[in-house]
């Protein structure tokens, strides 16, 4: 019966399409670990995923030694190609002997990074990929020394620069852990504070207005449920061209809920699906717990910044 449902929950998008999956925030072991267990079981049953992007917060807390064994082993599970990137609960923090958890220095957070990239066997913590006639830029939150949660380090700026000017007239899309400034807007404060989104912000603003092939950029940090009012929402476009996905995490708890509250938990795990057509990618968002796709919340995204639902 299992094997019927996931048959039936498979898509029939046609042979010209990339399919890449798009997870936020597995905080392992976190939450919820048989469901996140599920969700990978759902994507290896599906035959047309080439791969599988994380965007970042793979640990749960500071990312001890003990996160990062949970994390690979759980990873260990899925039969696609890994495309993770680091988030601020694997490389920004420290515990103190009393127990309580700080921001770590820039000595630490590099050996954090480097665990990170050991433990998912990166030879670069930032990577390109061309997937399909898409450049994909894997970024890593690297900034060692940011005061902010999720920050790209001038080395990395200097990267997207070159990687964007290489490929000029490849469309392109950006996966980093938090949301360019912005994309939310909710009425909760935390939505838009520094470290809630993207940074150095004014930088990015700069880069994506040079270089207009890139109009996607998905991000998670934020724990966004699709019953968000702006999960879906006219204000994801920033600057009238660059379309940010805004991806669930999936550790069942929510800081930016439908009623705007701090912290709501809940019971749900979603994964973004992005279908890679030659002239449109095609979002989709599935439902893990009930094992199906949830379609009013479909956008089709041009690299003219055009989006239709279907």
């Amino acid at each position: 019966m299992r094997a019927l449902l996931l048959l039936l929950a498979l898509p029939c998008w046609g042979q010209d399409a990339e399919r890449l999956v798009v997870l936020a925030d597995p905080h392992l072991p976190g939450r919820n670990l048989e469901l996140k267990r599920k969700a990978l079981e759902d994507i290896n049953a599906w035959e047309d995923v080439e791969g599988v992007a994380v965007l970042g917060d793979l640990c749960n807390d500071v990312g001890s030694p003990e996160e990062y064994t949970a994390a690979k082993e759980f990873f260990s599970r899925l039969k696609k190609p890994l495309y993770p990137i680091p988030g601020n609960h694997d490389i920004v923090y420290r515990r103190l002997p009393d127990g309580k958890k700080e921001k770590a220095g820039p000595a630490e957070r590099a050996a954090l990074l480097e665990r990170f990239q050991e433990t998912f066997n990166l030879p670069d913590a930032r990577y390109s990929r061309k997937l399909g006639p898409y450049l994909a830029l894997f970024v890593p939150n690297d900034d060692l020394e940011s005061p902010y949660l999720a920050a790209i380090s001038s080395g990395t700026l200097a990267w997207m620069e070159a990687e964007l000017s290489r490929e000029k007239d490849a469309p392109a899309m950006v996966f980093f852990h938090a949301p360019l400034k912005g994309t939310l807007r909710s009425r909760n404060a935390a939505a838009e504070k520094d470290s809630f989104v993207a940074q150095p912000a004014e930088t990015l603003r700069a880069l994506l207005k040079k270089h207009p092939q890139v109009f996607l950029w998905a991000s998670g940090h934020t724990h966004v449920a699709p019953s968000n009012a702006r999960f879906k929402h006219a204000v994801n476009l920033y600057d009238g061209r660059v379309w940010n996905i805004h991806n669930p995490d999936m550790d069942g708890r929510s800081y930016l809920d439908s009623k705007h509250k701090e912290t709501t938990d809940h019971d749900g795990l979603w994964s973004n699906s992005l279908f890679l057509y030659p002239d449109k990618v095609v979002v989709k968002t599935f439902d893990h717990r009930r094992g199906a796709w949830l379609d009013k919340l479909t956008r089709e995204l041009r690299p003219s910044g055009k989006v239709q639902a279907r």
